[in-house]
């Protein structure tokens, strides 16, 4: 019998609201192969269990089995409300095989599955989470290749070949669209990220996600460089979302 899966996850949310449709469980694993400027989970870039200076241990290896006995509890209220397991990170397409045997798994045990994805995987692993995948949470940074690696570390021409394959092969596809003022939100991107919201059968809306900043105390404990502002106010997250709303046919939220 071979060994079980296994990866390194670094937080469960319970009753996850913002992580798709009805009540969830969040599911964070690390490992990223991006480096963004505005991260709010630094410490998910590493793929190994670290430590804070204070000690604090960051993740945990865990099996597919103790995962899904984990999120299996909440069932009745996936069921109540339309919602489910979903897997983010860190990148879950850097643990592809773990999320597809959870995925599996999952959905044998009549529980829905979403992934939250920066979509930069090799199309094979991708291809190989579309049946077990009920809902693709597909983050678009930026449409300007050279902008985006500036912002990311790299070029986005792999995760928009991939997202497009997606949607010829009918997955359903949320598009997650983080908003940094003075960085992505010039009028040319944000016409672009309408443009290819609409050119895409698959994607059911739009989130726009206003910069928060989660993440700059976490880096600073692990020496790390991120994007240093104070939160959005609410109003920008608004001022968005109706800007983005005469550029695209497809429903617009605010996340």
């Amino acid at each position: 019998m071979s060994e079980e899966l296994t990866a390194v996850v670094f937080d469960v949310e319970h009753f996850a609201t913002k992580e798709g449709p009805g009540i969830r469980t969040a599911v964070f694993l690390k490992g990223c192969p991006l480096r963004c400027m505005w991260c709010h989970n630094p410490e998910s870039w590493n793929p190994k269990i670290e430590k804070y200076p204070d000690g604090t241990v960051i993740g945990r290896e865990r099996s597919v089995t103790d995962v899904l006995e984990e999120v299996s509890r909440d069932k009745a209220f996936y069921d109540a409300s339309g919602g489910g397991l979903t897997v983010s990170g860190g990148e879950p397409l850097f643990r592809w095989q773990f999320v597809r045997e959870l995925f599996a798994r999952a959905k044998a045990a009549g529980i829905s599955t979403a992934i939250e994805t920066s979509g930069y995987a090799a199309e094979l692993h991708i291809r190989e989470l579309m049946p077990v995948t009920d809902l693709w949470l597909y983050d678009i940074k930026g449409m300007d290749s050279a902008k985006h690696k500036e912002h990311t570390g790299i070029d986005n021409s792999a995760i928009l070949r991939n997202l497009r394959m997606l949607d010829a092969n009918g997955a359903k596809i949320v598009l997650r669209c983080p908003m940094i003022p003075g960085v992505n939100d010039f009028p040319a991107n944000l016409r672009a990220l309408g443009a290819l919201a609409d050119a895409l059968k698959g994607v059911t809306e739009v989130d726009i996600e206003p910069y928060v900043a989660y993440g700059i105390d976490k880096a600073h404990k692990l020496g790390l460089k991120v994007y240093e502002a104070p939160s959005a106010p609410p109003e920008y997250g608004k001022g968005i979302v109706s800007r983005m709303k005469t550029l695209t046919r497809k429903r617009v939220m605010l996340s």
